[in-house]
């Protein structure tokens, strides 16, 4: 083994320890049991300098030591590297050498994948803006369809839409012609209620009816409605039982109360003599003077009448008029004169059939009343020249006078009609909508 000579401070430290043993003791005890003293102060002196040396060459040879395989190593990393860096080269040149072929088959590759990538994208771009372009001539088609649907449903709405408000509109305006008939209930029902209203009060309403026919702020509708129910009352009076003859309701002042109804209303005129000549016709054998003398000169007023008009359409006017003066020539045949009915008949209040009174009473048996133009209805020829100068109706009132002096004709005859141009008074265009 070798060890690091001494050095010359070293060496008289060691010297300098052994000579303070030496002097009081032998350097090496005798004693086998343990080389040296416990209690020499100069053994102890001298081990720790021993100690100190060897410290001191032990970490000086250490640290000599580690600097030598330092370098060592180092030396040894620098041949890995060099070795690496040669391999590495030698590799890397190698396997660019072997992947030449590789490159060269995979940019061929590559170009091959990206034509083909460049045509499939064209062929895509193609196909996409060929669909698109059928797409949007499609799309265009069902959007006209969508369109036209939606404007058919538009129209249809708007329509159903004025059918609902028209159908709303009519029944306000249904809803107001029935308010209208309110005021109606009152007479109506009493005429109705034979028990509990009496015959007067039952005829004053059923007169109270066909004044308020004549009332200015009512339409036709209204007019017929009222006439109507004056007629319907008028003919359930045929279906009493022979007891319940005294609730009959028909008599001369309903005849006479739409006589003076149609004088005071000549844009009611047309509906009131329809359905007086319709009272009249199924219940004959009812008559007064005033009711004759009254219908007479609506016959007149009628005919000269030149300032109402019922219609835009004057041949439609005309036939207006001519049915009018028909029904007023008719009702004026079918009604009995004074001297033809008896007293009884003719007085008739209890509204008993004119049959059951002229086979009760015959007609021949019946001594004839003086005739007075002023009171009765037995007019002559004499008593209508003075309207018939008035009037200018000579033709027309001839029919009349002779269908009056002659009540036994037939009651279907009808007076001839007037042409137009004789009666000269009315004009064929209509002057005034009523």
């Amino acid at each position: 083994m070798t060890s690091r000579p001494t050095t010359l401070v070293e060496s008289d430290q060691l010297a300098q320890a052994a000579v303070n043993i030496l002097k009081t003791e032998d350097f090496v005890p005798k004693n086998s049991r343990w080389l040296f003293s416990k209690s020499s102060k100069a053994h102890k002196d001298y081990e720790k300098a021993v100690q100190d040396i060897a410290w001191r060459r032990r970490t000086a040879r250490e640290r000599a030591i580690d600097e030598k395989l330092k370098k060592e190593r180092a030396e040894a990393d620098a041949a890995f590297e060099r070795t690496k860096i040669g391999a590495e080269t030698e590799h890397n040149d190698k396997t660019a050498e072997a992947r030449k072929p590789y490159d060269e088959t995979e940019s061929k590759a590559r170009s091959e994948r990206d034509a083909a990538i460049a045509a499939a994208n064209l062929a895509y771009q193609q196909a996409i803006a060929a669909a698109n372009r059928a797409f949007a001539r499609e799309s265009s088609v069902l959007d006209q369809k969508r369109d036209a649907l939606i404007g058919e449903a538009k129209a249809a709405r708007v329509e159903l839409l004025a059918a609902i408000e028209a159908k709303r509109n009519a029944e306000l305006l249904q809803l107001a012609e029935d308010l209208k008939t309110i005021s109606l209930e009152g007479p109506m029902r009493v005429v109705e209620d034979r028990e509990a209203w009496s015959l007067e009060d039952r005829k004053k309403a059923l007169v109270g009816v066909v004044d308020m026919a004549g009332r200015a702020d009512v339409d036709a509708e209204y007019v017929d409605l009222c006439l109507r129910n004056v007629a319907g009352y008028v003919f359930q009076d045929r279906f009493l039982k022979p007891e319940a003859q005294h609730h009959r309701l028909m008599g001369t002042y309903v005849l006479e109360a739409m006589v003076d109804l149609a004088r005071r209303a000549p844009d009611k005129r047309p509906t009131t003599i329809k359905y007086l000549h319709e009272i009249v016709v199924h219940n004959p054998g009812y008559t007064s003077p005033a009711f004759i003398r009254n219908l007479s000169e609506l016959y007149v007023t009628a005919s000269s009448d030149t300032e109402t008009s019922y219609t835009r359409d004057p041949i439609e006017n005309e036939r207006i008029f001519d049915t009018m003066r028909e029904q007023i020539a008719d009702a004026l045949k079918l009604t009995p004169r004074r001297s033809q009915v008896p007293p009884t008949a003719a007085e008739n209040t209890l509204g008993l059939s004119p049959a059951s009174i002229a086979g009760a009473v015959p007609q021949s048996s019946v001594p004839a009343p003086p005739i007075d133009p002023e009171i009765t209805a037995d007019l002559d020829a004499r008593d209508l020249l003075p309207l018939e100068a008035s009037s200018a109706l000579g033709a027309e009132k001839d029919a009349i006078v002779q269908s009056v002096a002659t009540p036994n004709s037939a009651s279907t005859s009808r007076p001839p009609p007037v042409p137009a141009a004789r009666r000269g008074k009315r004009s064929l265009v209509p002057e005034r909508n009523h």
